[in-house]
């Protein structure tokens, strides 16, 4: 049961590491929320489509190796003594 008095569609917007989260609450039959849920996406997909300087953000991870990117001065010293 929902005892919310205030009943309307509304988009959440919350900054996160990767970017910016949108949350959605809106109410729909049970049965169609998953139909729902992909004609809204789909709409708001469509909408960024149409903007070229919206990109999205999402985790990335780099793995640094210090013996071939260091700079000369940080790398370890080669142990045959070269």
């Amino acid at each position: 049961m929902i005892y919310y008095t205030k009943l309307t569609p509304i988009v959440y917007v919350s900054v996160k590491d990767s970017g910016v989260m949108l949350t959605l609450r809106y109410l729909t039959r049970t049965r169609q929320r998953r139909a729902t849920e992909n004609v809204i996406w789909q709409a708001i997909l469509d909408q960024f489509a149409l903007h070229n300087d919206i990109d999205f953000a999402y985790p990335t991870q780099r793995f640094y190796n210090n013996l071939l990117e260091g700079k000369p001065g940080t790398k370890p010293s080669n142990q045959s003594g070269e």
